[in-house]
């Protein structure tokens, strides 16, 4: 009997010691014929004799995974045709120079096929690995194709999950499974991470002795780490090879470069990472110590003839032999997934009838056309003996027992895989939405900048012609109020894309939504609303009690407004709209959220008996411009947009129920405060504001806006003086002094509002100050108003809001 010498790898080729008194020749028949003698295995006629193949020493090493390559002919396939396929395997392909052991029967060996080199279960030698690079250049004529090919086959291989799992962890969490990566599929050599950093890493590649090492495979190595790096997400990636044994050095070195990521990127990976990782530990720990007994026990299958019996029955997958379709054996693994106790209950049974009903047709189809099915590694629905179900990844081989044709099937159960799947795909979907919704943000952010700018002075003049018009000129008085009130509407237009940036709530007040509520069932906005829908009905029961929140009552307003808007229009034939206000106290998650803090909140609840939402809409009807409103009816199309925008702002949480001809409920909870509730300013009497003749310096780097600021603060009294920037703001308070200075914020080029404050600061200590900006009021903003200025003035302002602004400031 051979005895089996250990060997590396799942799939290593199989090493025989002889015993003196069995000739070379027996031995080696003995091996391959009784390793199958347990199942009574009929060893399939040789390609090449087996024993002349392994006494020649002429099956290639095993030092290279073919998935290795899986991507290189897909990215030739793709970019250069057929032909270049050919091109690249030719002479390699059918050779028998290059001979490599079946998969599934390792006694059989053949000469290397195409569709070998994209089987993962399949190895090549370094000679074999050379000779293709060296045909690379057949096909691709650029001056590095190796680097090219290397870039393209990693794009072409890598599954969508992995891209997803790339993006999430980042460079440098990937970059530490360089070495565990390498390990599976490479054997001539060991990849070590120098360092990393937020920006570059260096890798050191040790080719074991007895590898020959060319350029070649350089340039490959460095197309591959290069795009890698790139599919993580990071910007303007540059490798270089820093060390290079072909030159003369003890190991290869790659050095990569990047743009390190911003600080809220970095936290969200971060974040994102500790999350899967909580989330899928134990599975993964499970999954992986699987593997890793289910590896050594094939391992000792392919050396040994007497282990056979031990992985089936020992295999922590499923396992079942069936015959003609009807099951001929399992092992203890199978019954417990299954919920059977005894082998007796399940011999002789037709496996179809353990496949989901549902399922079936996946089975059947794959019988009709065994045995040329294209994947036999498949997933579907196993019935337990309980009649429940579960999810099972099948993976199915032919084999020879007792001279008749059957089946060897693995089954593992990934019911708690699929789980983490679907969880991990709804993550998936979360990030993805948010990076839409932060990059819409970021265009709305800046056109909202631009806009407030261009209608400060639609507003502004016709407020500062009206304060001078006689009461009774009525002809000149209407066209301006007219001009004056569009200039505003398009204001609110503009809050709205701040709003959907999430950067529009600056205001910080204590209000009540049940007078929220009040005053818009009062207001023209829903008369005009009443008048379109006649046969929508209101049912408002609103809590007395109810408990104030600290937020923005402009922006809960059009909360309100944008739900009961997409309520209305959801009922085009008439129904009930009910408005609902309570206390809730939450002290357990609310589903539909991964965490809801525990605390008082104010619940707003609209809902409507209308069409209902379809389920495909449900995930994108909070998208920005996405509706299936009428047109004309429906103002910009940001309404639910800014509905969610404004509950984030106010650390909100809003969940959406809907059936289809039953109607829609939106459930809006915000954080309750125990404050007293907001009361509204009195009128301003402008002529008690007005100014003494105070000095004034405007900074704005636009010349509308310098005037337009110059003519208010001038009607309202006071000495304006106007420069264009930052830096000529200083030089003039070097030569005088100003009672104070109406300062923008946004500046281009050259210093911005902070910057120049501080530089004011400098020269003349306690310098008062007010912010303007047709932004927001970002951080910036609030470091300014730190160092002491006051208050902030969001543009498009009127001449109330300056003489108001101006007036406090100066009077503090």
């Amino acid at each position: 009997m051979p005895q089996v010498a250990e060997d590396e790898g799942e799939d290593a080729p199989l090493t025989v010691r002889h015993r003196q008194a069995a000739p070379r020749g027996e031995a080696l028949r003995l091996v391959t014929r009784e390793a199958a003698a347990w199942f009574g295995f009929t060893v399939n006629p040789l390609s090449i004799p087996f024993e002349e193949a392994f006494m020649n020493n002429s099956v290639m090493d095993r030092d290279i995974c073919c998935q290795n390559f899986k991507g290189m002919i897909a990215y030739i396939r793709n970019h250069y045709g057929e032909q270049g396929v050919r091109d690249l395997l030719a002479g390699l392909t059918d050779n028998p120079r290059f001979l490599i052991r079946d998969k599934l029967d390792p006694s059989v060996i053949h000469p290397v096929r195409e569709s070998q080199l994209t089987d993962p279960a399949y190895w090549v030698s370094n000679e074999f690995s050379l000779a293709l690079f060296e045909n690379v250049y057949k096909v691709v004529s650029t001056p590095n194709p190796l680097i090219e090919v290397g870039i393209g086959a990693v794009r072409e291989s890598l599954s969508k999950c992995l891209l997803f799992a790339a993006r999430l962890l980042g460079p440098e969490a990937t970059a530490r499974q360089a070495a565990r990566i390498n390990a599976r599929f490479n054997k001539t050599k060991d990849v070590k991470l120098i360092d990393a950093s937020d920006g570059s890493m260096s890798f050191e590649l040790k080719y074991r002795p007895g590898f020959r090492v060319t350029k070649n495979v350089c340039h490959w190595n460095l197309g591959i780490y290069t795009e890698i790096a790139r599919l993580t997400g990071v910007k303007n990636v540059e490798a270089n090879e820093t060390h290079c044994i072909v030159d003369g050095d003890k190991h290869c070195v790659f050095r990569l470069t990047w743009d390190p990521a911003t600080w809220h990127r970095r936290l969200l990976r971060g974040l994102t990472n500790t999350f899967i990782r909580w989330m899928v530990r134990d599975l993964i720990e499970e999954y992986e110590t699987t593997v890793h007994e289910r590896d050594q026990l094939i391992d000792r299958l392919i050396r040994s003839e007497q282990k056979y019996r031990t992985l089936f029955e020992d295999s922590l997958d499923g396992m079942s032999l069936t015959t003609g379709g009807k099951i001929v054996d399992v092992n203890p693994a199978w019954l417990k997934i299954h919920g059977y106790t005894h082998k007796d209950d399940v011999i002789g049974m037709d496996v179809i009838n353990v496949v989901h009903p549902e399922d079936r047709g996946i089975l059947a189809a794959k019988r009709r056309a065994w045995p040329a099915v294209a994947e036999r590694f498949y997933r579907l629905r196993d019935l337990r003996y309980d009649g429940s179900f579960l999810d099972v990844e099948v993976y199915s081989f032919q084999i020879i027992v007792g001279g008749e044709v059957s089946i060897l099937t693995t089954v593992r159960d990934i019911t708690e895989l699929k789980r983490t799947e679907e969880a991990q795909r709804q993550l998936e979907a979360r990030i993805k939405r948010a990076e839409k919704m932060e990059a819409l943000g970021t265009l709305a952010g800046g056109v909202a900048h631009d806009l407030n700018n261009i209608l400060s002075g639609i507003v502004g003049y016709p407020d500062l012609l009206l304060m001078q018009l006689p009461p009774g000129d009525r002809a000149i008085r209407e066209p301006v109020e007219t001009i004056k009130e569009s200039g505003l509407k398009a204001a609110a237009v503009v809050q709205d894309l701040l709003t959907l940036a999430r950067r529009g709530v600056a205001s910080n007040k204590i209000v009540n939504m049940n007078r929220v509520i009040e005053e818009y069932l009062k207001s023209p906005e829903f008369d005009k609303l009443k008048a379109y829908y006649p046969h929508a009905e209101i049912e408002t029961r609103l809590s007395p009690g109810l408990m104030n929140i600290s937020g923005s009552p402009v922006h809960l307003a059009k909360t309100v407004m944008n739900l009961v808007i997409n309520a209305a229009e959801a009922m085009p034939e008439g129904g009930l709209i009910s408005i609902r206000t309570e206390n809730v106290y939450v002290d357990r998650p609310i589903a539909g959220y991964d965490e809801i803090r525990e605390g008082d909140y104010v619940v707003l609840t609209i809902a409507d008996t209308g069409i209902g939402i379809e389920a495909e809409d449900k995930e994108k009807i909070f998208e920005p411009f996405y509706t299936k409103k009428v047109m004309g009816r429906s103002g910009t199309g940001l309404g639910m947009a800014v509905v969610w925008g404004a509950v984030k702002d106010h650390n909100g949480y809003i969940n959406l129920e809907s059936a289809i001809g039953k109607g829609s409920r939106f459930t809006i909870y915000l954080p309750a405060t125990d404050r007293e509730a907001f009361i509204s300013d009195s009128p301003i009497d402008l002529q008690s504001i007005r100014g003494k003749g105070e000095a004034v310096l405007i900074v704005d780097d636009i010349a509308e806006q310098r005037e337009l600021a110059k003519r208010m603060l001038t009607y309202l009294g006071y000495e304006a003086t106007v420069v264009s920037s930052g830096e000529r703001a200083v030089a003039a308070l070097r030569d005088r002094s100003f009672a104070l200075v109406l300062l923008d914020m946004i500046m281009e080029p050259g210093m911005d509002g902070l910057d120049t404050y501080r530089k004011i600061l400098e020269l003349r200590p306690g310098q008062r100050a007010i912010i303007a900006s047709g932004y927001s009021e970002t951080d910036r903003v609030k470091e300014a108003q730190r160092l002491g200025a006051g208050a902030y003035l969001k543009k498009p302002y009127t001449v109330e809001m300056v003489a108001t602004a101006v007036r406090r400031e100066l009077d503090r």
